[in-house]
């Protein structure tokens, strides 16, 4: 098998790693192109190794992009509606104009968060696309959940090896909803989609078998079989331990740009921005599995 340097000869394609492992620049390939299996492997081998991916100066159509993400499995069509853009439910709207008719978000996860781990089988990861950003502000952080869990003192791991932690959506979204006059309130069936699930709070990777922690501040609400006081002071020490300064990658978007992300292995969140300037994503998601 063919390592993933010898592909960057053969396929001319270019993995630039930043923040450690943490994260590398793809160069050399155009996403609005079809893409012949060994090309793809390289791409897949560096999500697996790196966590988060940028792809810069891609001009996609919503096909396009929907057709490179579904290389990656079956994606996901998001609870919130009026999120998704019309003709094509794969794509999340995140604009703060909104886009042929769907409604605005100015700054949605501004908060620590890993998509949609309310859901039994969250998401495999997620691929965002700019196509509009403001001078200044709006960037997204992401988190290294590898790394918060290896730099975890060796009591702590062994207290949460088995631990089961409790993932809430309705909390999260309604709150947001008291702070954002624009985002509509869930509806009773919206909400019936989303019980209550949980998962553990140390996740094996399928694929490269690294540790990382699975709790995020968005939407972990407990964790299961503890009390109340000591399950939210384990959980803080977790949260913060998760985003300490040398876990943090800090993307500063162009438009052009599309970054996927790992979602069984990071966090993150958004900045503000000037809200007088436009910002408009694209995202779609990609379907994952039950956390073991």
């Amino acid at each position: 098998m063919s390592t993933v340097k010898e592909r960057e000869i053969t396929e001319k394609i270019t993995i630039t790693p930043g923040q450690g492992r943490f994260v590398a620049e793809v160069s050399g390939v155009d996403l609005s192109q079809p893409m012949d299996d060994g090309r793809f492997a390289q791409i897949h081998d560096a999500f697996i190794a790196h966590s988060v991916l940028v792809f810069r100066g891609q001009r996609l159509s919503n096909e396009e992009h929907i057709a490179f993400s579904r290389r990656f499995g079956e994606l996901e069509i998001h609870t919130a509606k009026h999120w998704l853009l019309p003709d094509y439910p794969e794509i999340l709207v995140l604009s703060n104009r909104g886009e042929k008719g769907t409604k605005p978000i100015v700054n949605g996860g501004a908060y620590w968060h890993s998509d949609i781990t309310y859901k039994a089988k969250p998401p495999l990861g997620s691929l965002l696309y700019a196509l509009e950003v403001p001078p200044e502000g709006g960037d997204t952080l992401f988190a290294d959940m590898h790394a918060a869990y290896d730099g975890l003192d060796e009591a702590t791991k062994t207290r949460i090896e088995n631990l089961q932690a409790i993932h809430r959506y309705g909390d999260r979204y309604q709150l947001m909803a008291k702070e954002d006059k624009d985002r509509p309130a869930l509806t009773a069936e919206q909400l019936a989609e989303v019980p209550d699930v949980v998962h553990p709070v140390v996740y094996t990777h399928p694929e490269s078998g690294r540790r990382a922690l699975y709790v995020n501040e968005g939407f972990t609400v407990g964790i299961e079989d503890l009390p109340e006081d000591e399950s939210s002071v384990l959980l803080e020490k977790l949260f913060n331990q998760s985003v300490r300064d040398g876990h943090i990658y800090r993307h500063r978007w162009q438009a052009g740009d599309l970054v996927m992300w790992d979602n069984r292995c990071t966090m993150h969140r958004a900045t503000e921005y000037d809200a007088r300037h436009n910002r408009a994503m694209h995202r779609t998601t990609i379907q994952g599995d039950r956390p073991a």
